[in-house]
């Protein structure tokens, strides 16, 4: 008995001694540990220059379908869902997108505006946009967040028929938010058109001018003060500058359009320059493509976006033409 209990003492100190050694470090290998902390790469820049990162673009919305089983409430509670899902989104995008201004800032130092950043080439034209986006996107920000707040799921509801696009940052607008302003705005222009306020030989043939009907040749910025009323009008209503609350009491803020359509005028002039100097029409991505063709006055519902290139590339080509000829035709029919 007394052996056994010896043999065993032996059997486990050797065991310890051997686990010892094994968790001792060989000094043949390299015990060599970097100590130096991981660092995060930064972000990679946006290597397009003509269109801006998709986070400047409401995010996709993919709303759920209805199983003819399923009670309508529970699937109304995943359509509100869905919608809440894309808010939070499209907030998110924003955040992104400051982050991204924040980089680009240091470089506005100095410059006047950011037309002039962007035709000096300060900025891309992809900068530019992200730039402006975000600066309206977050003005909006606490307003559309109060209105989250207290509606829930039924935001878009409320947006919708209670008018209230306005406070709804763009990368929170929702389809059917965006067809419906854009058929409002190309029926408003519509009616604008056949009031016979501009000839419709002088603006439909070139592709939509109504922007070069205020530009009046070259620049021509000094014409827009001397424009008359009706055609201040026109050319408010056709580029949406100012609110068709104005037309329904039957007013036209002519005090303000003039310095708006000037604005308006260069950000479209530079918006050529930067559209030829990084790539062309053909280089914009689908929805920045409407964009551009809306804020030139152009019609886009319906239209496919090889419609929508040719449309945008004739303007291109023709925009000198336009902005010395139309300014001239569109008064002269108001003036006679």
């Amino acid at each position: 008995m007394r052996v056994q209990v010896i043999h065993y003492q032996q059997s486990t100190a050797v065991r310890t001694t051997n686990s010892r050694l094994l968790a001792r470090p060989d000094p043949k290998r390299s015990t060599t540990v970097n100590n130096t902390p991981t660092r995060t790469p930064p972000p990679s820049k946006h290597a397009d220059t003509l269109n801006p990162p998709a986070s400047a673009l409401p995010p996709p919305l993919t709303l759920p379908t209805r199983d003819p089983a399923e009670y309508r409430l529970t699937f109304y509670f995943r359509t509100g869902k869905a919608y809440l899902t894309f808010y939070k989104s499209g907030v998110k995008a924003i955040y992104h997108n400051y982050t991204l201004v924040r980089q680009i800032r240091p470089r506005l130092t100095g410059t006047s505006s950011l037309e002039q950043a962007l035709r000096d080439g300060v900025l891309s034209r992809a900068e530019y946009h992200l730039v402006r986006r975000t600066r309206s996107d977050v003005s909006r920000i606490p307003l559309f967040a109060l209105v989250l707040l207290v509606c829930g799921e039924f935001t878009p509801l409320v947006v919708i028929f209670m008018g209230l696009s306005g406070v709804v940052p763009r990368t929170c607008h929702i389809p059917r938010q965006i067809e419906g302003a854009q058929r409002k705005a190309e029926r408003r222009r519509g009616e604008s058109f056949r009031q016979g306020t501009v000839p419709m030989t002088t603006t439909r043939t070139t592709g939509g001018g109504v922007a070069a009907a205020a530009a009046g040749g070259g620049t021509g910025l000094e014409d827009v003060q001397g424009l008359p009323k009706p055609i201040l009008a026109h050319v408010g209503r056709s580029l949406g500058l100012y609110s068709s609350l104005w037309d329904r009491v039957g007013v036209t803020p002519t005090i303000l359009l003039p310095r708006r359509i000037r604005e308006a005028v260069e950000r479209i002039d530079v918006d050529d320059l930067a559209i030829r100097r990084e790539g062309g029409v053909k280089g914009l991505s689908e929805g920045e493509l409407k964009l551009a063709a809306e804020a030139r006055g152009l019609d886009v519902v319906g239209k496919p976006s090889g419609s929508l290139t040719s449309l945008l590339d004739m303007w291109m080509q023709a925009r000198k033409r336009i902005l010395l000829n139309c300014f001239y035709q569109a008064r002269s029919a108001v003036v006679e």
